[in-house]
């Protein structure tokens, strides 16, 4: 817009020299037009020929710790660029050490590179870029800003307590022991041998024991326990209500972060659902680089991350494994507020996936009568369940009581400090 003005101020100019029959006008005129369009050929020629690059040495950490930045801008033209400003966008909330901009000469062929580091201290899934650039004619006239294509993200992990004295199945420290609720036998648990009957299925046939006494022998075994969790996280925007409900929703993905850890720890299955949405879903990595010649046009028309519509649960499947627990907080890093299903259809939709040998544990900020009656039906249905309720002490005791008929514990945690008074060592 603004190369259409002067361009049509000169138009304009040049029109009333011939109206006048002005000689000096009209150079004046000419004079104007090719320096306007010098200065608009030169600023679109320097910039359109810039390679850009981005490095981060790595794309997941813990809070509070820092990541470096490099970048690298290299002019592929044949020709100088006499100014190039760059500048590396960044979450403005996140402390930098170094530059994040640079201005320089580039010659043909040339790299300008530059280093950063950025400390992150809130957990979330956070961009990293564009590349903004910025160059203009020798003149002053005009100058020309550029975004890069490329964007990059981090993953920033969670806070993550100890938790070495919480119980899940019955009132027992964490562990491999026995109890009295009897889910399923447990071949690996040999109590010892008894005489084959019929209907003994073969696999528990001791082969050993029947060759060496000549008869058949069937091994006896002890019941399974109900080890490991399934966590149900709720993060429906609508059940975090008032001023606290982000302090509220990051206390709620601690708390299944703390409780990941536990059972990793204690080598028990575990797993995670959530109606929560995936931020990397929304996540755009290559963009296309947007031309204007204003800064707060360019700043505006920086791509964000598109608006997700999925109503998919994010699930980690229930299993022991190694890495389970890190895979879990890995996925609670990104996870954003919902407007889809609560709660209670989550639950209702996805039980069926779940192995009853794991305790379920929601982390949720309420419980409301329609959430109580599916917590009746798990429990029915062979669940073990435990509620952890997050800062909402007049919901607690509510909830204590909607639910003390079916045998259902609530924990309340107000606080991250709740968390650290089960256990006070903290990772």
């Amino acid at each position: 817009m603004r190369n259409a003005f002067w361009f049509i101020i000169g138009g304009v100019v040049l029109a009333l020299a011939f109206v006048i029959q002005s000689p000096y006008l009209s150079y004046a005129a000419y004079g104007f037009l090719l320096l306007v369009g010098i200065a608009h050929f030169s600023s679109w020629a320097w910039l359109s020929g810039l390679d850009c690059r981005r490095t981060l040495d790595r794309t997941t950490l813990n809070q509070g710790e820092d990541i470096t930045v490099e970048v690298t801008v290299e002019n592929r033209r044949g020709w100088p660029i006499p100014w190039l400003y760059v500048e590396d966008l960044h979450p403005p909330d996140f402390p930098r050490a170094g530059d994040n901009s640079r201005l320089a000469v580039l010659m043909p062929g040339r790299t300008l590179r530059f280093r950063y580091t950025l400390t992150c201290p809130r957990r979330g899934y956070h961009r990293i870029g564009p590349l903004l650039m910025e160059s203009g004619d020798l003149f002053g006239l005009q100058r020309r800003f550029i975004t890069g294509k490329r964007q990059d993200y981090i993953s920033v992990l969670p806070t993550v307590a100890y938790i070495e004295t919480f119980t899940i199945a019955a009132r027992r420290p964490q562990g491999p022991v026995r109890i009295s609720n009897r889910i399923y036998e447990d071949p690996s648990r040999i109590a010892g041998v008894r005489e084959y009957q019929r209907g003994d299925p073969l696999n528990l046939i001791h082969w050993k024991a029947s060759a060496r006494m000549g008869d058949l022998f069937t091994k006896q075994t002890e019941p399974s326990n109900v080890l490991g969790a399934t966590l149900v996280l709720d993060l429906h925007q609508d059940a975090y209500a008032g001023d606290k409900a982000e302090q509220r929703m990051e206390l709620a993905i601690t708390t299944v972060a703390s409780l990941a850890y536990l059972l990793q720890l204690s080598g028990e299955q575990l797993g995670m659902i959530t109606n929560a949405r995936d931020a990397a879903e929304a996540a755009r990595y290559e963009v296309a680089g947007t031309e204007t010649l204003s800064r707060q046009e360019a700043e505006s028309g920086v791509a964000g991350e598109e608006k997700s519509d999925t109503l998919r649960p994010l699930e980690v499947p229930t299993r022991r494994s190694p890495v389970q627990a890190l895979h879990i907080i890995e996925n609670l890093a990104r996870v954003l507020p919902t407007d889809g299903l609560d709660v209670g259809a989550l639950l209702m939709a996805e039980f069926r996936k779940q192995p009853r040998d794991a305790t379920l544990i929601p982390v949720v900020p309420r419980v409301t009568p329609e959430f109580a009656r599916v917590l009746a039906q798990m429990k029915l249905s062979g669940f073990s369940v435990t509620v952890f309720l997050i800062d909402n002490y007049h919901g607690y005791e509510e909830a204590s009581v909607m639910l003390a008929g079916d045998g259902i514990d609530v924990l309340h945690i107000e606080t991250e400090r709740d968390l650290h008074e089960i256990s006070p060592a903290r990772i």
